[in-house]
């Protein structure tokens, strides 16, 4: 039986690509905490949540690819969406990344929040 779906989560993200990068018929699950870090548990969980987004068959040991590909297409923004908090100190992500800050112009900087990061008033004059 399957459980009640309550949402995906981050770590969802990166089993299901991992899985379709074995080429081995015979891989087992027990080999996918190890290789990501990530506990039995959760990996175990995150399987039932992908059966039931139907990201992988039921028997959990083929990705639906065309499923998987549309999820961080269509569905990722809306499973794992952000709010802009207040002006803080951080780490830049996204657009404010000095890798992406190139290819992206916005007014607006985005940080993960860290005490040891740059400072925004020191970003806002870069946009």
């Amino acid at each position: 039986m399957i459980r009640m779906h309550n949402g995906m989560r981050p770590q969802d993200i990166v089993i299901l690509p991992k899985i379709t990068t074995i080429h081995n018929e015979g891989w087992q699950l027990k080999d996918l905490p190890s290789s990501l870090y990530i506990s039995n548990s959760e990996v175990s969980e995150s399987l039932e949540r992908s059966v039931y987004a139907e990201l992988i068959d039921f028997e959990k040991r083929h990705v639906r690819r065309g499923n998987l590909l549309d999820f961080p297409t269509h569905g990722v923004k809306y499973v794992f969406s952000a709010q802009a908090g207040m002006l803080i100190r951080g780490v830049p992500t996204a657009h404010s990344h000095h890798f992406m800050r190139v290819f992206i112009s916005s007014e607006q900087a985005y940080v993960w929040p860290s005490a040891s990061g740059i400072k925004l008033d020191f970003l806002s004059h870069i946009f």
